[in-house]
């Protein structure tokens, strides 16, 4: 026999299912398989096919809005922006862009290293009278890069959007930039990859079904249920689209949006807002923390579950329009892990809560 936190008898016969980590380990192997699979399609499917040829952004001036205090010079392709004075400078300029685009790609490259907070690289599309900026998400601020580092985004687009404003933001200047190139293309989806990404979600989702059902007759039931209640909520979290928690993220928050009912002359010359879904990956971590917290009373290695969850659910916004894997959103997501069992551990150790814990 063995006890767990509540001081509920464990039968010998039912270890190995329950609390066994190397039983623990091998249930995840179906889900192992389906990481080195979703991979090995991402990299062999196109996610995208493009509209047309890519269009360079490093045409003479006149082409470009400069902010007062900024300066620009393109000379045999090399792309530099420079601001002497302190504070923010920026210099926009206006894409077209075709109606059947689905994604704005952009693709930069530098030339010197740039310092943490030495740039922003920002797009935004005019739609229902707003330039909108809330469906940026990883090129939402560039801050720091090696010589030679080149970055390649996809930004989502939806049905509605219009004209597009590209700016690039030089932060607490005096400060410079130096691009070898910069283009934007119009992508849309590649139809194989859209039938691959929603046929791989389905099939994600439902492995992880099937191995957290296991706690759905773990005790104490309260606290069994209240984990797989928030795991719902961490899938959710990673599997919405960027329109929808564009939408979310207006919802909560306002939004981050500029007057469009002005000339286009007007909206070159407007700073954008810098900022992002930062909050989201806050409300992550949190749910990890609480999902942990509360699966961690009812399974002894139900840490070993959370941890593996946070590459699975990473891996699963491979199939996620505009969205992707991120190495920091995984290290925050076992923060958050970690944080839950320490407050496991520490609470067990009271009498009390394990008595709380047996009724």
């Amino acid at each position: 026999m063995q006890i767990n936190c509540a001081g509920t008898a464990v039968a010998e016969s039912d270890l190995s299912k329950d609390w066994g980590f190397r039983s623990s380990l091998w249930r995840w192997r179906w889900l192992l398989g389906y990481l080195l699979i979703a991979w090995a399609l991402a990299v062999q499917i196109p996610t995208y096919l493009a509209l047309a040829p890519p269009q360079s952004l490093g045409e003479p001036l006149p082409a470009w809005s400069l902010s007062p205090g900024m300066d620009a010079d393109f000379n045999e392709g090399l792309l530099h922006w420079e601001a002497q004075r302190s504070g923010n400078h920026w210099a926009s300029r206006a894409l077209e862009v075709p109606a059947e685009a689905e994604f704005l790609r952009i693709r930069f490259c530098l030339v010197n290293d740039a310092p943490p907070q030495t740039a922003a690289v920002l797009l935004a599309s005019v739609r229902e009278g707003s330039l909108d900026f809330n469906r940026q998400y990883r090129v939402n601020s560039f801050y720091s890069g090696a010589a030679g580092e080149c970055f390649d985004e996809p930004i989502p687009r939806r049905a509605g959007d219009g004209p597009a404003i590209f700016q690039i933001k030089l932060l607490h200047g005096p400060a410079s930039l130096s691009l070898s190139s910069l283009e934007v293309g119009a992508l849309t989806e590649n139809p194989v990859w859209r039938f691959t990404r929603m046929g791989m979600l389905l099939l994600g989702l439902v492995l992880l079904t099937l191995l957290f059902n296991d706690y759905r007759h773990a005790r104490p039931p309260l606290l069994a249920w209240a984990g797989l209640i928030t795991v719902l909520g961490i899938l959710f979290g990673c599997c919405v689209s960027v329109s929808l928690k564009a939408d979310i993220y207006a919802l909560m928050t306002g939004g981050r949006t500029i007057d469009a009912k002005v000339s286009m002359e007007t909206l070159l010359q407007t700073q954008f807002p810098l900022g992002g879904f930062s909050l989201f990956t806050f409300l992550h971590a949190v749910l990890f923390c609480g999902a942990m917290f509360f699966l961690g009373f009812t399974r002894r290695h139900a840490w070993l579950d959370m941890l593996m969850l946070a590459p699975v659910t990473e891996t699963l916004q491979l199939f996620v329009p505009g969205r992707g894997p991120g190495t920091s959103d995984m290290l925050v997501d076992w923060l958050g892990v970690g944080a839950g069992l320490l407050f496991v551990v520490l609470l067990c150790r009271s009498q009390r809560v394990r008595a709380l814990l047996q009724h």
